[in-house]
């Protein structure tokens, strides 16, 4: 039986809690191209900084798909009591970018394509693929393999799969948005800027940056609890099927 959501965002939190600074150091490595970015939005536009931006998004597409493999690899051998090796385990993942890409491009091509078609097939194909990037960053299938590998993770368990993948993600968002928003608003009240200002669609950049900082601890957070579910859905995976041939005898 598939764990509860609850027990997925516990265990989260848990495992969050026991290796914070592995897993922010990390996430820490999406703050330099961010901030970068921010700052060159915010300067008056010219040529050279509006190559600099394009550049800094390359650079936080890079960052982030090699420190969201770290992470997932890093749950991977915590959940299995091994001893992490910092340098083999970045040599790895960068090896992994390339064919997470690919499968991230497919997914896109997938869910759009279930998009023109109408929602409920895109709705199905996100359910689908979702773990197909997480297969192929830690278990190093090929592309392919991985969209088919995340389908067979789902079958016969469609509607507890898509209950568990927007359950943990929407605690932790509404979570994270409500301590930000309490943050920012401090901050503001106490620097005299109106609240208004502070929450609209072009805040501040001092705004903007703390929001940035605030993204590099929460965003682990998503990783482990799509890892704990990954995991899951593959320890589960076997007993499902056994499940559903004892239910069709």
């Amino acid at each position: 039986m598939l764990k509860t959501p609850r027990d997925l965002l516990i265990h989260t939190f848990h495992l969050y809690r026991a290796q914070f600074w592995l897993f922010i150091g990390y996430a820490a490595w999406l703050l330099p191209p961010l901030a970068a970015f921010l700052i060159l939005t915010n300067l008056p536009e010219t040529p050279l900084t509006n190559v600099l931006a394009i550049l800094a998004i390359f650079v936080q597409i890079f960052v982030s798909i090699w420190m969201a493999i770290c992470i997932m690899k890093s749950v991977i051998l915590l959940e299995q009591k091994q001893v992490i090796d910092p340098n083999r385990l970045s040599v790895e993942s960068l090896r992994r970018i390339h064919p997470v890409l690919i499968v991230a491009f497919l997914q896109i091509l997938i869910i759009f394509g279930g998009l023109i078609l109408f929602i409920v097939p895109a709705i199905l194909f996100w359910v689908w693929y979702a773990h197909s990037q997480i297969s192929s960053a830690v278990d190093n299938k090929r592309p392919l393999d991985a969209l088919t590998y995340s389908r067979s993770l789902v079958k016969g368990r469609f509607f507890p799969v898509l209950w568990r993948l927007i359950a943990g993600p929407v605690v932790i968002g509404l979570g994270y948005t409500f301590v930000l928003g309490f943050i920012l608003l401090i901050i503001g009240t106490v620097l005299g800027f109106d609240p208004v200002v502070i929450l609209s669609e072009e805040p501040p950049l001092w705004t903007q940056l703390i929001e940035s900082m605030g993204d590099i601890f929460v965003i682990p957070l998503f990783i482990i609890y799509s890892m704990l579910l990954y995991t899951d859905l593959k320890k589960t995976l076997h007993t499902s099927h056994l499940e559903k041939d004892a239910t069709v005898t």
